[in-house]
């Protein structure tokens, strides 16, 4: 016999509901039928169970209890079916109280047929024991229900809320992806940009070689600006200027012949604007270096149309610097005006 049923509830929930099976109907079958049985010896039972022996009365009061108790299954999980509590809770207690307490006590009151004795109230009280036995019964059903759905529900709840917990990680996870993609996205832009710059720069700027040859390094000042100090710097002073991009802040740093190993900061922002204030006096070499034109002390050509240059003052422990046949076509003679260009 099938102990448990799948109930459709309000939003969809579903509820496995289970009803005692058939051992637990056979043990309250013999619980319940004892005291039917006593309830109608004493009342005198029907009259053809008078000459009866106590076992064959016994087992047929609980054999009527039996099939009062299958009825009252058989109609709870029909009203479950068909009005549960959760859609028409009042409608369900009138029709449980009618179908599943008052009729199995009529039946059960019925069969038993107690007689009434000198006092009236004899008659009333097999009924009531019979009615409080059939309501605990329903009680119980009731109870059980409502215990599975509250476990239902907090079950539910709890599922809910560790799904959200789960969505509300997933979605912080995500949005930090997506901030990380979008500053590298961005840092790659602005280097991409300011490469893109310095390139067509290069390609499109010619040299001004007449200008560059009427300049004394020894009269002619760089203004050195950033936001610890003003000053001017002579061009004879001028060593070096590398470009760096640091947390998307491109920055161009200045190194003096006199101290090559301390750097300054300038307000340019890049290799092309130093070019530009400079009026050529100090040249692209590569992406990140460009040198003044007294700081070169030799220059040799090397295969590809290549140029290797060699400075006056190391930097950074290092003397000579290559320089690639693109750049080196631009600032071919703007190197001839300070040394002869050499084969290797």
């Amino acid at each position: 016999m099938k102990s448990s049923y799948l109930i459709m509830y309000p939003k969809g929930m579903e509820v496995d509901v289970h009803y005692p099976d058939f051992t637990w109907l056979c043990i309250a079958s013999f619980a319940f039928g004892g005291v039917c049985w006593y309830l109608g010896y004493l009342g005198a039972a029907a009259s053809w169970l008078e000459n009866s022996s106590v076992v064959v009365s016994y087992l047929f009061y609980v054999l009527i209890v039996f099939l009062a108790f299958f009825y009252i299954r058989a109609m709870i999980i029909i009203l479950d079916k068909k009005q549960n509590w959760l859609l028409n809770p009042e409608k369900r207690a009138v029709k449980q109280i009618f179908l599943c307490c008052l009729l199995p006590t009529v039946f059960l009151f019925g069969v038993i047929r107690p007689v009434a004795i000198p006092k009236d109230e004899w008659l009333w009280l097999p009924l009531l024991v019979i009615f409080g036995g059939i309501l605990l019964f329903n009680i119980w059903y009731s109870v059980y229900f409502f215990v599975a759905i509250y476990h239902k529900r907090k079950h539910h709840i709890y599922e809910l809320k560790r799904t959200v917990l789960q969505q509300n990680l997933t979605i912080s996870d995500l949005e930090k992806q997506v901030v990380f993609l979008s500053s590298i996205e961005n840092e790659t832009e602005e280097i991409t940009e300011v490469e893109a710059a310095e390139k067509e720069t290069d390609l499109t700027e010619e040299i001004d070689l007449s200008r560059i040859k009427s300049i004394d390094p020894e009269q002619e000042e760089f203004l050195l600006n950033n936001r610890f100090l003003t000053q001017k710097i002579m061009y004879s002073q001028i060593g070096l200027f590398v470009f760096e991009n640091n947390n998307n802040t491109p920055m161009v740093k200045l190194y003096l012949k006199a101290d090559m190993g301390d750097s300054i900061g300038c307000e340019q922002r890049s290799l092309n604007e130093v070019v530009r204030d400079t009026n050529g006096f100090v040249q692209k070499i590569g992406r990140y270096h460009a040198v003044a034109a007294d700081m070169i002390q030799s220059c040799n050509l090397l295969k590809g149309g290549r140029l290797r240059i060699v400075l006056k003052v190391p930097f950074e422990g290092k003397v000579d610097f290559e320089i690639s046949a693109k750049i080196a076509r631009r600032i071919k003679g703007w190197v001839m005006l300070q040394v002869p260009i050499e084969k290797e």
